[in-house]
């Protein structure tokens, strides 16, 4: 299948010659499997830029399977186009028009549904039990796995801790105390342990921890936690959680200043 060569003498565009559903769940499979290095280079394409990559001239089956050969099998099917050749079997690759944009983002975003929800639980705890430390690894190593397509969004952060916390009884942008609280995880139990959390967008990545200082405090100041233990919760802990792009910081609200 000499593909890459009809490709630049007819059309910028690539052919989708295999059906969407399958093509889809064979690019699922190899984000899976990808490395940190892929990860940085589909940041790029979503960002709109044009990697460069070797193209193998043909593809057999068996060799789809292989994920070396992610950037062949995605020209090949039409999830890429070439923009520009770079040198034999060599080429600048981008993503070919808005709607193959919207196929990565429901694939990425499928990914990393399930990649929340598998650390799901083991972030809960760390927060129940009081470990800020733990719970930051936890959320920063899930961070690093995300796209920045998604990070740029403004209310990405809130909807990515909701999902976190999904499992639990959590609810946001409630009034309690003085205020608007972020988030919170009601207990079932009034003699049970409850969460609440602020979330800042901080400038940079130095700044995040001062951020998330500054979130724990705002809990203070507004009397969140105050809000519930009049209600008849024993038990609540609050955390101040700052974000900059795929890093984050977490600061637990001190009870005694």
């Amino acid at each position: 299948m000499k593909y890459v060569k009809k490709g630049m003498e007819e059309s910028p565009v690539p052919e989708s010659f295999w059906a969407n559903t399958s093509g889809n769940e064979i690019i699922y499979r190899y984000i899976q499997q990808g490395t940190a290095q892929m990860k940085v280079e589909f940041d790029e394409l979503m960002k709109g830029n044009a990697i460069e990559k070797n193209i193998k001239s043909e593809l057999t089956y068996r060799e789809m399977d292989d994920i070396d050969n992610i950037y062949s099998f995605l020209l090949f099917t039409g999830y890429l186009k070439i923009e520009k050749s770079s040198d034999l079997y060599r080429y600048y690759l981008k993503i070919p028009n808005k709607e193959i944009e919207m196929i990565y983002v429901q694939i990425f975003s499928q990914w990393f549904d399930a990649v929340i929800k598998k650390n799901s639980t083991s972030f809960y705890t760390a927060l129940y039990k009081g470990d800020e430390e733990e719970a930051r690894k936890v959320l920063n190593a899930i961070l690093f796995q995300s796209i920045s397509y998604f990070d740029a969004k403004e209310d990405f952060y809130h909807g990515f801790l909701t999902g976190m916390l999904q499992e639990f009884h959590v609810i946001s942008n409630r009034e309690s105390g003085m205020g608007r609280f972020d988030l919170a995880v009601i207990p079932d139990d009034f003699s049970k342990r409850g969460l609440i959390i602020e979330c800042k967008h901080a400038a940079s990545l130095r700044s995040l921890k001062a951020e998330s200082e500054a979130a724990a405090e705002q809990i203070r100041e507004k009397q969140y936690i105050e809000g519930y233990l009049a209600d008849g919760y024993t038990d609540f802990i609050g955390y101040g959680i700052a974000f900059y792009k795929k890093s984050c910081y977490i600061t637990k609200l001190n009870k005694n200043r």
